[in-house]
């Protein structure tokens, strides 16, 4: 699967390499543990019928870029890679938690499976072995 990510995209070195070294993601100091680690799984919370979840999921997102201490990394798993994709409502706030400092990673095979690896607007590219290390190093771990 990596493989046929980075062949997807060639500008992959620039834009969208995989997390390959921990230490790009900040860590707590001297802790060597992330502060806090943001999982979000879907493109809205709770029901979608009604487009209430994706905007209560886009204010909640909104107020993280507000708010100190910032997140050392948020994730995107399942339908909310569709929120670090072209088009997304959300690109202005997570290019300004990216330039913070904040790593923006989205599942490279969540991208694929949507059909939305070369629309990727923010952030670089994970897979699940590279989650599981980040949620062993965080010391705080929330899902959304």
């Amino acid at each position: 699967m990596q493989k046929k990510c980075r062949q997807a995209l060639p500008f992959a070195k620039q834009k969208c390499d995989f997390l390959t070294d921990m230490s790009e993601v900040q860590l707590a100091e001297h802790s060597g543990k992330l502060n806090m680690l943001i999982l979000i799984t879907d493109d809205a919370i709770g029901d979608r019928s009604d487009r209430y979840g994706a905007t209560l999921l886009r204010q909640i997102i909104n107020g993280l870029a507000t708010k100190k201490p910032l997140p050392g990394a948020i994730v995107f798993l399942n339908r909310a890679v569709f929120l670090t994709a072209e088009n997304s409502n959300l690109l202005a706030t997570l290019r300004q938690l990216e330039a913070a400092g904040v790593a923006i990673l989205s599942n490279c095979s969540c991208l694929e499976h949507y059909n939305l690896l070369e629309k990727l607007a923010v952030g670089g590219l994970t897979n699940s072995y590279h989650v599981a290390e980040l949620i062993k190093m965080a010391k705080n771990t929330v899902t959304l």
